[in-house]
């Protein structure tokens, strides 16, 4: 019988050179609420995985796609820092992940592709609530921000929604409980507000469009918000 399963992981504390965050934890707890709840995301089996080492976080991920069965829906949550090589390559960063070396010490994308390509599953989705450039501002090269998500972890079958495009850093707000891109994926589940094309259903892409949206739309508000900021104080 098919099941729905997912592998939440949610990573606030890191090694040296790379910031804490404040809100991967809460963002990993309000997704478990949205897909355990039988009338909204209905999955049967919901793992939590929280500020896991590397080898942890690896097994965790494994054990999701080797248990998978070809009818079942697969779904794996990372809300972290996303570090890239200056490659373009990416790193899903871990509790003991550093600044100087995160190679060692992250996951690979690529490890998680070979682990998704394996599953027996045909029904995948891979949701990366992450900043691309996670410790950039600590002495990363601008050429480490781009990363091609569609080509390291996308395949036939496979949904990869990210909260950053190659060239943005996600945004965690500060002072409130949940990443921007996160808290819009749980409002459009919770509301039904991502239901545009009013069938009934949310359909991956739906969710996606309408996080994203309003990800963006609340960005350019505290953008305008701290150039107006910066303008006064200078002025004054």
């Amino acid at each position: 019988m098919a099941k729905k399963i997912a592998l939440l992981i949610g990573v606030s504390e890191y090694g040296e050179g790379i910031p804490a965050l404040s809100s991967a934890l809460n963002d990993v707890e309000a997704m478990q609420r949205v897909l355990q709840n039988p009338s909204l995301g209905g999955f049967e089996q919901v793992e939590r995985l929280l500020n896991p080492d590397a080898i942890a976080m690896r097994r965790a991920i494994q054990r999701l796609f080797r248990e998978a069965t070809k009818d079942d829906l697969v779904l794996l949550f990372f809300s972290g820092h996303g570090i890239t090589n200056d490659d373009g390559h990416l790193y899903l960063t871990t509790r003991i992940t550093a600044k100087n070396d995160f190679e060692a010490t992250a996951v690979d994308a690529n490890f998680i592709q070979g682990q998704s390509n394996n599953c027996y599953a045909k029904r995948q989705v891979l949701i990366l609530d992450a900043c691309y450039s996670g410790a950039y501002a600590q002495g990363w090269r601008t050429k480490s921000v781009g990363v091609d998500i569609k080509k390291q972890l996308g395949a036939e079958g496979r949904v990869v929604l990210t909260s950053s495009s190659a060239t943005q850093t996600s945004f965690e707000q500060e002072g409130l409980p949940l990443s921007l891109y996160t808290q819009y994926l749980v409002e459009g589940i919770e509301t039904g507000a991502a239901d545009t094309d009013n069938d009934g259903n949310i359909h991956v892409q739906e969710l996606h469009a309408y996080a994203k949206a309003r990800t963006t739309n609340r960005k350019l508000v505290y953008m305008n918000f701290f150039k107006i900021r910066a303008y006064q104080e200078n002025a004054d």
